[in-house]
């Protein structure tokens, strides 16, 4: 590695750049010569060809200056400092790195190219990989191109307009709920091999999974009330029933509200709906919202229903009018205002709906709609543990319909009060400061996630009654048990004392099953398509079966019933016992465990595997990480032998091994050390390899089992997340540097050593190794968790005997691509120093030597420290650095520029010891970013390492084999 120094500048329209030292850059064979490098700043054209007279009078001193250039006896000044225009120059297509706020004081990483506004194309330099097929865009919130018919044949070049496809959008203004899933799930797909994007990177410490964390609160219960005093324990009676009266922090337990029943539903304001009326209201809200989205005509649900007929409506048949304390502040009753706030109200009360703001929620909003108890994982309902009358196999999927009917009902008037209220300033709806303001103390995450999920089960079903259906379904058999005769009721007095008034109310009569609400999905073609690709891109071998299986399923006129007709998953004895619900609310960074349906237990018509596939076929799919889950755990339970070998228990952030080859998540560190080798596969979060794990023990590979590796945090920074720093990381990282210097002598141009001049030592990988406690062997399960997982490569000199060097990969490191960044837009000339030359040739003596080159690269302000290490010194390199450890140095700690150029197993080899030493690292490949884009970036995100790889090397997708795909 060298670097080029800036030590002087003239005025336009050259800028000259001046080698610190020329036998640093290069040794060309006649060395008796220096010259100066001029970068050209007009047109692209040679410098020989501007006219001389072009710069118009000149003073008689500039043309003194003018022939002194070139004269290698002339020392330059290195104290001109950079006008805007010199900087403009230089810095052209140079990425800026900062944080944009948002709503609710959130930050958003942007990249922009503040000196390429006049340049569209700039836009194109993605750290990315657009999504490969339509169904994946599911994944995310955020604002994307739609995704072209088949565009992964182009690999990562442009495509032109014509293969652009229109993706029927809404045509009108809609609510704005202002979240998105968090990390950005677009960035998760890094150009790199198992690397993520610079805002998927930056979005990890305050992922959703840390926001909205799983904290269950004890809930006022019978313990509690015997030690209340009685006074207030008579008051607490009298306003039991009262709806929305609910003390200050009350947490609900879900499963025991359902079990409870609707006098106890009163209590958050919910009446005991008829499924008639609950499925035949939704249908009517989902083809309003249709029309109104895309229809001809500009409308609202205002236009259908005045806003008295909404308040009846509501109150009628869904809620329980709110009392008047509730609407104080509100005005009048009826308004659409207090509407609003009766629905936002109820949908808050904490623990009483299933939160989608929780990540693992949005993966199970499918077990909710299409599989019955008992269940083998999850958070759902015990049927053994209530023997009320109202309690049925479908009860918590009726209750997530109700929850989706009363988020739908506020979907619609909020965006009615956006059209009519704030776009249109209607005066017979009046929407003030104070109303927006009052509304956004009321809603929470949870509410916002209500909205996001009501999107798209409106989006995703055509929703009808069937009243000719049988109102009971039939199910597997469920055992329903009381509860023991012989077991003490401690609470019975204070149990019946409150339930006294229930005596008196109407009886409830056994509810209705949902069986007779059908919900056909809209996107079956799309989802299968989408799947078919995804399973052909991570190399599954049974894609021949699993594409005639599933095609032959959805052809099937029975499909419908599989939607209706929820199934019923029985874990095999030999599979253990079921997981419990902590497993599901788990946030460790290497074990996501569920249970997958296996398709021949099924004793229908329809052969669907489980409520996993019916997820994904049906494309209710909830944004961020469970869309690349779905795929996978899809894919595996609509193959036999794939269950037969794997078993039942998948583990999501782990990996596997099954004929032969290996499939790990992105969410795993073994699958992103090994997703630089050659031969490895990868879309969405998954990637297939060609190496399979060998136990440490006793050298025998590991196949046809789950593999879980527990792993340590990465070494970071101290103190707040980098994300939450606001203004910082763009201060901390901008091109002229944070400290105001803007001499020319306060820039160098970090260059790569040329290859061909760089001593090569052959790396090759030799295994990777798993061991149990102490370095013992693995036991024979399906499951195995490894306590050590090593890499080990073999490392052979020109001159010394092969080594061996191994790595045990035991941080959660992670991988970042670089952003592209494009040379300046100019070119540079220098003096043409050959053998047969007559020395140094300039502008102003003999323009026939002078040859234009693009600058290779940005300059970089000093206060960017770095050094270089190389790939044959990291065995013994661990980098302990309490500069960057410790947050008050941030600005001092250097950057380490690694080269593992010259391969896919350098690079792996590379990997493989960040793993082992705790530190993240960027991918800065070569012909994509320069050197010091890459250290800015590095800086930018508090990154200490930057892998310098190999130019672009693509993954070879496969060759269309789906009917229908074309190539472009």
């Amino acid at each position: 590695m060298s670097q080029l120094r800036v030590v002087a500048f003239t005025t336009e329209p050259f800028f000259k750049i001046y080698f610190g030292d020329i036998e640093i850059l290069r040794r060309p064979k006649c060395q008796q010569q220096k010259g100066p490098m001029i970068l050209y700043a007009g047109n692209h054209e040679s410098p020989s060809k501007k006219p001389v007279s072009e710069a118009g009078s000149q003073s008689s001193q500039r043309r003194k200056e003018d022939d002194h250039e070139g004269k290698c006896d002339v020392t330059p000044p290195s104290g001109y400092e950079l006008n805007n225009k010199d900087i403009e120059l230089l810095f052209s297509g140079s990425p800026y790195f900062l944080l944009e706020k948002g709503k609710y004081d959130r930050y958003y990483p942007q990249v922009i190219f503040p000196f390429d506004d006049h340049d569209p194309t700039i836009q194109d330099t993605w750290d990315r990989r657009p999504l490969p097929h339509a169904s994946f865009a599911a994944c995310t919130l955020h604002a994307h191109l739609p995704v072209p018919d088949r565009w992964a044949i182009s690999k990562d070049s442009p495509i032109h307009l014509n293969s652009w496809r229109k993706a029927g959008s809404p045509k009108r203004a809609t609510f704005d709920t202002g979240i998105f899933e968090v990390p950005n799930m677009l960035s998760m797909n890094g150009r790199d091999p198992g690397a993520v994007g610079f805002r998927h990177f930056l979005e990890l410490p305050v992922a959703d999974a840390v926001s909205y964390p799983e904290k269950p609160k004890m809930r006022l219960d019978y313990l509690q009330i015997s030690s209340i005093p009685a006074s207030e324990l008579y008051e607490l009676m009298e306003r039991y029933h009262d709806t929305y009266e609910l003390p200050a922090g009350a947490v609900h337990d879900r499963k025991k509200l359902l079990c409870d029943g609707p006098s106890t539903w009163k209590k958050i304001g919910v009446r005991n709906i008829n499924l008639q009326s609950l499925v035949e209201r939704l249908r009517t809200l989902t083809d309003l919202r249709r029309e109104l989205l895309h229809g001809k005509r500009a409308a609202t649900i205002l236009d259908i229903e005045s806003t008295r007929d909404l308040y009846s409506g509501l109150f009628t048949n869904f809620l329980y009018p709110p009392p008047r304390s509730l609407l104080a502040d509100v005005g009048e009753s009826h308004s659409l205002q207090a509407q609003i706030k009766a629905l936002t109200v109820a949908l808050s009360i904490r623990g009483a709906w299933v939160d989608f703001s929780l990540p693992e929620w949005r993966l199970y909003a499918g077990q909710l709609l299409w599989e019955v108890g008992p269940h083998a994982d999850g958070d759902l309902l015990d049927l053994s543990t209530c023997s009320k009358p109202w309690i049925h196999p479908t009860l918590e999927r009726r209750w997530l319909l109700i929850q989706m009917l009363l988020a739908a009902e506020l979907l619609l008037r909020l965006d009615a009060t956006v059209r009519v209220g704030i776009l249109d300033n209607s005066k017979e709806l009046k929407i003030t400061a104070k109303d927006v303001e009052d509304f956004e103390k009321l809603r929470s995450g949870k509410v916002d996630w209500d909205l996001v999920a009501v999107r798209r089960f409106m989006d995703t079903f055509d929703i009808s009654y069937k009243a000719d259906e049988p109102g009971q379904l039939d199910f597997d058999p469920v055992i329903q048990t009381s509860h023991r005769k012989d077991e003490k009721n401690h609470h019975a007095f204070f149990e019946n004392l409150l339930h006294r008034s229930m005596s008196g109310s109407a009886v409830v009569d056994t509810m209705e099953s949902t069986g007779r609400c059908s919900l056909v999905p809209t996107y079956f073609d799309q989802q299968l398509q989408g799947l078919l690709m995804f399973a052909e891109e991570i190399g599954w071998p049974g894609l021949t079966g699993l594409s005639t299986r599933l095609q032959s399923t959805i052809s099937n006129e029975a499909i419908t019933n599989a939607y209706t007709k929820p199934v019923c998953n029985v874990l095999p004895a030999q599979a253990g016992v079921p997981l419990s619900k902590e497993e599901m609310h788990s946030r460790s960074s290497s074990r996501r465990l569920i249970v997958l349906h296996c398709s021949g237990d099924q004793t229908g018509s329809v052969q669907l595997g489980g409520w996993i596939t019916r997820s994904w076929l049906s494309g209710f799919i909830l944004p961020g990480e469970q869309t690349s889950h779905l795929l996978m755990a899809t894919v595996l339970e609509n193959d036999p032998d794939a269950i037969v070998k794997l078993g039942p228990i998948a583990n999501l952030y782990g990996g596997f091994a099954y004929d032969g080859k290996s499939w790990w998540s992105k969410e795993c560190v073994v699958g992103r050390v090994l997703a630089s080798m050659q031969d490895t596969k990868e879309c969405l979060g998954w990637l297939r390899s060609a190496i399979v794990p060998k136990d440490a023990w006793t050298v025998q590979s590991l196949d046809d089992t789950w593999f879980e590796v527990p792993v340590q945090p990465p070494l970071t920074i101290l103190g707040k997340p980098r994300i939450e720093q606001g203004a910082k990381i763009s201060r901390e990282s901008t091109p002229l540097g944070h400290r105001g210097d803007r001499t020319s002598g306060a820039f160098s141009l970090p260059l790569d050593t040329p290859l061909e001049t760089t001593p090569q030592t052959k790396v090759s990988f030799e295994v990777l190794t798993f061991s149990g406690k102490d370095g013992q062997s693995l036991p024979g399960t399906p499951h195995l968790v490894a306590d050590r997982a090593t890499m080990t490569f073999s490392m052979a000199s020109e001159t010394g005997s092969p080594r061996k060097v191994s790595f045990q990969l035991r941080y959660n490191v992670r991988f970042i691509t670089s952003h592209e960044c494009r040379p300046p837009k100019h070119f540079l000339s220098y003096p043409c120093t050959c053998p047969g030359g007559s020395g140094t040739s300039t502008p102003s003596s003999s323009s026939s030597g002078l040859k234009p080159h693009r600058l290779s690269g940005h300059p970089l302000h000093r206060v960017y420290t770095y050094k270089h290490v190389s790939l044959e010194s990291l065995p013994g390199c661990f980098i302990p650095d309490d500069a960057f450890l410790e947050g008050h140095h941030r600005d001092k700690y250097e950057v380490v520029i690694v080269d593992a150029r010259g391969g896919h197993e350098r690079e792996t080899f590379a990997r493989a010891w960040c793993a082992s030493v705790g530190y993240n690292a960027i991918i800065g490949r070569v012909g994509r970013s320069c050197l010091a884009c890459c250290i800015r970036e590095a800086r930018a995100i508090s990154v200490k390492i930057v892998l310098r790889v190999d130019a672009c090397v693509g993954r070879t997708l496969s060759t269309p084999t789906l009917a229908g795909l074309k190539a472009i």
